[in-house]
């Protein structure tokens, strides 16, 4: 009788899931950056040995795997429905700078630690670029042009707003973008050649 009340009195050990690793670390990328992710991080966090990690995942990569997918997810919702504006284009541009003020480590998490790019991200601007490409009429080469000029400008204001969230307002970035997206879709309906010029030192104003 004894043998039973006293198992049955034990606390129960708390069991480790998927789930909960995953949400502990999405909390240490938020609040520390990713380079905070280690074994021993997480496994301070969650107050435990590496055990569960390590029963849960094959390796440090897989888990490292299962949070980039987890920071996705949240990324997927701040775009969800873009491609239904008009712009659409414009929308995405505004969303992902959106994300990059309001989501910092994420935004770095998964933009600035792999060359800038990002196969989600890439899949719902092409989306969004198909309404760009049937409103200008331009061909799939000159969207594609669209696309690679761009991308740039948004990664740029992103990294810049991640840095410092006020640096610009929606409506400004909402400016900026018009701006730069008018100037591409002229140059490319005018079919001018851009002549490419290497800067030159001018040694007459040397003194």
């Amino acid at each position: 009788m004894f043998a039973q009340n006293y198992c049955r009195d034990m606390p129960k050990p708390i069991k480790f899931t998927k789930d909960i690793i995953i949400r502990t670390c999405l909390n240490i990328v938020e609040s520390q950056g990713s380079e905070a992710l280690t074994a021993r991080s997480i496994c301070k966090k969650m107050g435990c040995s590496v055990a569960p990690l390590f029963r849960t995942f094959k390796n440090m990569d897989e888990l490292i795997a299962g949070v980039r997918d987890a920071a996705e997810d949240i990324y997927r919702i701040y775009m969800e429905d873009t491609v239904y504006y008009t712009p659409a284009f414009k929308e995405f541009g505004i969303r992902m700078i959106r994300f990059s003020k309001e989501r910092p480590q994420l935004f770095r998490f998964l933009f600035l630690e792999i060359n800038g790019r990002n196969n989600l991200a890439d899949s719902i601007a092409r989306e969004c670029l198909k309404q760009t490409e049937r409103d200008f009429s331009l061909t799939v080469d000159e969207a594609n042009h669209v696309y690679d000029l761009m991308w740039p400008t948004l990664l740029g204001y992103s990294q810049l707003c991640c840095t410092d969230s006020e640096l610009y307002t929606e409506e400004h970035i909402s400016r900026l973008l018009s701006l730069h997206f008018a100037a591409l879709i002229r140059l490319l309906k005018s079919k001018e050649e851009v002549i490419i010029k290497e800067p030159v030192l001018n040694t007459s104003e040397l003194k």
